[in-house]
């Protein structure tokens, strides 16, 4: 019985979430959660919802209903973010023909990279910075549990993102929202939630929350390194592509182990090779993709990497299925399939100190 089945088991019928199936993204969350709350190092925590005072059973399930989903992203200009996208994602234009198994010309394009050196910049502090957009959907329950009554709506949501680790741990990380973009449902209802604020929010991460500090290079070994990041035995396909992300996301990786994560990347059943096309920053690259099946949904990633050095430009996430039921997307007024979040990565690579900017 895991944490989920016993605290639900606690809650018995009051459960208003009774029936929802929990992804690994989410416990992967909710774990880092978890373990920075029992940190006892000051730093200053992210409030990331204050729900509004709502009748019936809404003060207790607002902070856990009204989530940004981010379902399941290189060289770039080191003198800031570009503006951040006001728009919903859509999806690139792919120069080819239907995709193709993809294994074996991932395989070759992770040679291309082994060769590419080492990360830029000076320092051993991490630092990514990135832009693009994120599904935020909300739901409010009018009464104890949910009903026809209960108001739900989305918004697609612009960021430009800057993230900082340092080696033991301490990381900073910067987001700058932009205003919703195509919203559904009850949105003005929800207008506390859709209008995001900036966040600037430092703390120090747990141990066991960081990845090793000398990375593998080999694809069984970071596949271990990922499986063990994502506290699953064994590691589902979920588990690893949510941990690869991660990495992706707040780590600059030099030629071999880039090499190794798509080495990882071309061991997953099914990947497929979809074309040549360019980002949203105009950058040509080779687009890669994935299907990730969970309880409760499909959902398609899709990688685009640098033909000449495998650098990861572009990373996006289109659910196809999911299970009917009050967090589906389809009721928050959306039609599958729907691509829920994109990122483009601007710049990675060393700086000197947690804040510091390649160039300052």
């Amino acid at each position: 019985m895991d944490d989920v089945t016993a605290l639900r088991a606690l809650l018995n019928d009051t459960d208003p979430r009774a029936g929802e199936t929990v992804g690994h993204a989410d416990r992967q969350r909710a774990r880092t959660k978890a373990i920075a709350l029992m940190n006892d190092t000051p730093a200053r925590r992210p409030l990331w919802l204050r729900p509004p005072a709502l009748a019936g059973a809404a003060a207790l399930t607002a902070a856990a209903t009204a989530a940004v989903l981010v379902l399941g992203t290189g060289s770039g200009d080191p003198v800031g973010v570009p503006a951040a996208y006001a728009a919903p994602p859509t999806p690139l234009e792919v120069v080819g023909s239907t995709p193709e198994p993809g294994e074996q010309r991932l395989l070759e394009l992770a040679e291309a990279a082994r060769n590419g050196g080492d990360a830029p910049g000076e320092g051993d502090v991490a630092y990514v910075s990135s832009s693009g957009v994120e599904l935020l959907s909300v739901t409010s329950y009018a009464g104890e549990e949910p009903g026809d009554e209960d108001l739900h709506s989305a918004g697609f949501i612009p960021y430009q993102w800057q993230h900082w680790q340092g080696p033991e741990g301490d990381t900073r990380a910067v987001s700058a929202p932009g205003a919703a973009e195509d919203t559904t449902g009850d949105a003005e209802e929800h207008r506390e939630f859709l209008d995001r604020q900036a966040e600037d929010v430092e703390e120090r991460l747990d141990p066991v929350l960081l990845f090793p500090e000398e990375l593998p290079t080999g694809a069984g070994a970071m596949a271990d390194a990922l499986a063990a990041w994502s506290g699953e035995d064994p590691a589902t396909d979920a588990a690893l592509v949510d941990a690869l992300n991660n990495l992706y996301d707040h780590r600059p990786l030099d030629g071999a182990e880039e090499a190794a994560l798509m080495g990882v990347l071309a061991g997953i059943p099914g990947v497929e090779y979809a074309g040549s096309t360019r980002d949203p920053l105009a950058r040509e690259g080779e687009l890669f993709q994935v299907r990730v099946a969970e309880p409760d949904q499909t959902t398609r990633y899709r990688y685009l990497f640098a033909p000449d050095t495998g650098d990861l430009l572009y990373r996006d996430a289109t659910v196809l299925e999911e299970e009917s039921g009050e967090s589906s997307l389809a009721q928050h007024g959306l039609e599958l399939p729907v691509t829920t979040s994109y990122r483009s990565f601007v710049w990675s690579g060393w700086v000197e100190e947690v804040g510091a900017r390649p160039g300052s």
